[in-house]
């Protein structure tokens, strides 16, 4: 039989696989949430919360920290325990957090994290719209989701490594592991399904009207292709909450559907109250975090201000700033961030032996840049696997501190384009925030008779060079083409400090 096994070595390794499966669909276990078979064997709900306390701080770290507004954390964590207090899993203890992120985005960890983006906040337009956001997240908690998706992951995991093994080859096994983690970076469509059908179970249990989840979807929707067309993106380019949580006709269907199967109750809305405490909500990058004005990056917070290429995208990050070309095959790519020293150095020297680490440079430049110590150097890198002139600016930000600039710039770039990126560089300067705005915010509007769309729409005109009407209809949940004005209700409007 040795003999036998070891002339066909992928065949007896796929029957071992077999039977490996075999005994991991024998540990499937009956979820309370769902009713259904899961195979979830792999991540114990003690370990769900292990990983939840363990995540959470790179979550923060990655989406700016969280938002800094009392009032409205405890508003949500109080609509978050109201959603969650009569789930099937009373072993969790639910926390609710608001990131300080212009991003429409939520999501979930084990161990009953849930985050919301003040970028859902702002396109939520009641109270039940963002319980079912929250009820969504927590009914990924409650189906087990996660841990559902990490036990598949060990299995995909080793079939990969008995695979590579049978063929002797690592490579396989790797990529074999690298196609099923990116499979795996999202949520399935029946999970989605899931959290959709338990996130309308909870809104009905605790008061809600189980339409907001349809609601809040087309909005999203909405929002979605309006964000495309006003700034020119393929549709395909979508919000980072639809990255994770796919949506497409069939699944706003099945929510409608989902909450027509509960009868009447008592329907909370509690759309007033909900827009009153979103009112002063930024929109946008906040001024603690910079914004963008036109083709001005501007960070009251952290006191400086530069000007963009006309061809340039400006994207604001927590940790950089991305001034990212329409064409990057032909005009390259800028990122501006800030380090600090290990030691008083000139520019220059920072550049040469900290940021370089002492690689050769073709040229270092002391420079002035509006005042300020600065330092330029090149060298030869790639753009998109092309050739490309790599130029690094640091400018002196005090206490060892540096801005820095890195700019790669492709050899078939323009001289006009290459110019560009220079006058960006120098645009570089101090500025006084006392004189500044504090940037895009939420402000309300009272409907009164003979209001209309167009009319209250002009009150962000400042904010939305096109399609102010537009986003006027997406931000108050105006999809439906007979939507209309009601005297006496209050409206979101974003409007320029």
């Amino acid at each position: 039989m040795r003999a036998m096994l070891s002339q066909n070595p992928l065949k007896t390794s796929l029957a071992i696989l077999s039977i490996s499966f075999s005994m991991f669909l024998g540990a499937c276990s009956t979820n309370p949430a769902t009713g259904e078979r899961q195979f979830a064997s792999f991540m114990s709900p003690e370990q769900e919360k292990q990983v939840g306390a363990q995540e959470h701080a790179k979550i923060l770290k990655q989406f700016g920290g969280l938002y800094d507004n009392k009032a409205v954390t405890d508003y949500v964590q109080a609509v978050g325990q109201k959603v969650s207090q009569n789930t099937e899993r009373p072993d969790v203890q639910y926390k609710f957090f608001v990131l300080d992120t212009p991003e429409a985005n939520a999501f979930a960890l084990p161990g009953g994290y849930v985050y919301i983006t003040r970028g859902i906040l702002a396109l939520a337009s009641d109270e039940a719209e963002l319980a079912a956001v929250l009820g969504h997240e927590v009914g990924h908690i409650t189906g087990r989701h996660s841990a559902e998706r990490y036990s598949h992951s060990i299995v995909t995991g080793l079939g990969a490594t008995i695979l590579g093994a049978a063929i002797n080859n690592p490579e396989a096994a790797r990529i074999a592991g690298v196609s099923a983690n990116l499979y795996l970076n999202s949520y399935s469509r029946s999970q989605e399904n899931e959290a959709d059908m338990l996130g309308v179970r909870y809104l009905y249990r605790s008061g809600y009207d189980t339409k907001g989840m349809t609601r809040f979807l087309r909005t999203l929707g909405a929002y979605t292709q309006l964000d495309a067309r006003a700034n020119n993106k393929p549709a395909s380019q979508t919000p980072v909450y639809f990255s994770t949580h796919p949506l497409n006709a069939e699944r706003v269907a099945k929510t409608v559907s989902e909450a027509a199967k509960y009868t009447e109750n008592s329907n909370i809305t509690n759309k007033n109250d909900y827009l009153k405490k979103i009112m002063g909500l930024p929109w946008g990058s906040s001024a603690s975090q910079g914004y963008v004005r036109g083709r001005d990056f501007i960070h009251p917070e952290l006191g400086f201000k530069f000007t963009a290429p006309k061809f340039a995208n400006i994207v604001n990050r927590p940790s950089e700033v991305v001034i990212s070309a329409q064409n990057q095959d032909s005009q390259g790519v800028a990122v501006l961030d800030m380090a600090t020293s290990k030691q008083a150095l000139s520019a220059a020297a920072y550049i040469q032996y900290e940021w370089m680490n002492e690689e050769p440079l073709q040229l270092i430049e002391p420079i002035k840049i509006n005042g300020l110590d600065a330092a330029s150097a090149v060298f030869p890198g790639h753009v998109n696997g092309r050739a490309a002139q790599i130029r690094l600016v640091a400018i002196a930000w005090g206490a060892n501190k540096f801005f820095r600039f890195q700019i790669a710039m492709p050899s078939n770039i323009s001289a006009a384009d290459k110019d560009a990126y220079k006058s960006m560089t120098y645009s570089f300067q101090r500025i006084n925030k006392e004189n500044l705005g504090k940037g895009d915010a939420i402000s309300l509007v009272l409907a009164r008779a003979g209001d209309t769309v167009s009319g209250l729409s002009q009150l962000q005109n400042k904010v939305f060079d096109k399609y102010s009407s537009e986003y006027f209809k997406v931000l108050n949940g105006l999809i439906d083409p007979r939507d209309n004005i009601r005297v006496g209700d209050l409206y979101k409007v974003i409007k320029r400090d």
